[in-house]
């Protein structure tokens, strides 16, 4: 039976933007502000019905901007075009970036439409592209921004994807008929992997979550090229045909039992891993949910970062303003960490008032916070960890 991904994923209350595809959006639990969503797009299809649910979507934006590279760019409404075709002031990278931070300097939630990195590629070189791209990703996050970007999974520049893959928060892969969602940090285990059958219904996308076998053959295809495999050296490891593997990667057979386990051996992975249609990175990543200049009533409430109850870690952030109090919402028997980030704070115990600078941290061992304090001039902010007991298996 397929997984279900949706109630392990964050909920949709407005904390979050939307993709405007309501099955990727129930995987993903939304889009993290902040969260640059790389398409990589094989011959024959086309990311543009993606970029078209997003614009559709019923998200409240501050600000829509277009990003042109080319005279035929798909238009949509209600988005601000940033001019960057060859004959435009903005057809070099410096002057195009420092246009796209301004614009999104001057609100709190934006969504950026990107024309293909290829068209960077072929204008500017993969060098200049991929040099773009790794700056200008890094400073929409920090401007939680939510940007789309398109490239082709099956040119020349692989030096370029590799950079893009690597800095970006989400990739799909896009195949004729299917979605595959390859990376998307901050999620629960298990949403990276996923695949969809895609088809359009009006000009819009539409996802249909794809049987396990593709799951599987996507997790053999990740494993197999992150060895720097070919089809016919997987098959010789697992002691089939190479036209097998190639129907197992496509989603078009599955293997057997004991195939799987050779494989599994062979690649160096879990059987669970592969099961779960997944290499494992080895890593969990707290994404924040809101924009981060937003304002809310009650800025010194504990910001959930990451809770974990298989690894038995929860992550908050506390926010605290100047010459004010803030209190945990709830009263942890484990080990608790602080770590100061910015300003002055007192820890008020039952033990003690410990204070604490920036850089400086706070082991406790069964003595739970009672409140946090500021005493410095500006916001003060920390990290608050929490390690459970353990529990009897």
């Amino acid at each position: 039976m397929a997984e279900t991904h949706s109630a392990a994923t964050p909920p949709l209350d407005g904390t979050v933007a939307l993709t405007g595809v309501a099955e990727l959006d129930a995987a993903l639990g939304g889009l993290f502000w902040g969260d640059n969503v790389v398409f990589s797009v094989t011959e024959g299809a086309t990311a543009t019905p993606f970029y078209r649910a997003i614009a559709a979507s019923d998200v409240v934006y501050d600000r829509r901007v277009l990003v042109r590279l080319r005279d035929d760019a798909p238009a949509f409404a209600g988005f601000e075009v940033l001019d960057a075709r060859p004959d435009s002031r903005l057809a070099q990278p410096a002057p195009l970036l420092h246009a796209i931070v301004e614009h999104c300097r001057g609100a709190e939630r934006n969504v950026l439409l990107f024309d293909g990195l290829d068209v960077m590629a072929a204008r500017w070189g993969a060098d200049v592209a991929a040099r773009f791209f790794a700056t200008c990703c890094p400073q929409l996050l920090e401007l939680g921004a939510i940007a789309y970007w398109s490239m082709s999974a099956s040119d020349g520049h692989v030096a370029l994807r590799r950079t893009v893959e690597e800095i970006t928060q989400c990739v799909f892969v896009l195949d004729q008929g299917r979605l595959r969602i390859a990376k998307a940090e901050g999620r629960p285990p298990g949403i990276q992997g996923s695949v969809f059958r895609l088809t359009e219904t009006g000009d819009l996308p539409s996802l249909t979550e794809a049987p396990m076998v593709a799951r599987i053959g996507n997790a053999l295809r990740a494993a197999r090229l992150q060895r720097n495999l070919g089809q016919s050296a997987l098959a010789r490891l697992a002691g089939v045909s190479a036209s097998a593997i190639s129907q197992a990667e496509r989603g078009q057979r599955g293997l057997s039992l004991e195939t799987l386990l050779r494989l599994a051996t062979g690649l160096n992975v879990t059987l669970d891993e592969l099961l779960r249609g997944e290499v494992a990175t080895g890593y969990r990543l707290g994404r924040r949910r809101s924009p981060p200049r937003r304002h809310t009533a009650d800025r010194s409430e504990p910001l959930a970062l990451l809770d974990d109850p298989h690894a038995g870690l929860r992550v908050y952030l506390v926010r605290i303003p100047r010459r004010g109090t803030a209190e945990p919402h709830m009263t942890h028997k484990g080990v608790e960490l602080l770590t100061i980030a910015s300003g002055l704070v007192q820890v008020v115990l039952a033990t003690g008032r410990p204070v604490l600078t920036a850089g400086e941290a706070l082991l406790l061992d069964g003595t739970p916070v009672i409140a946090w304090r500021n005493l410095g001039v500006g916001e003060a902010t920390l990290f608050w960890t929490l390690r459970d007991a353990r529990r009897d298996a």
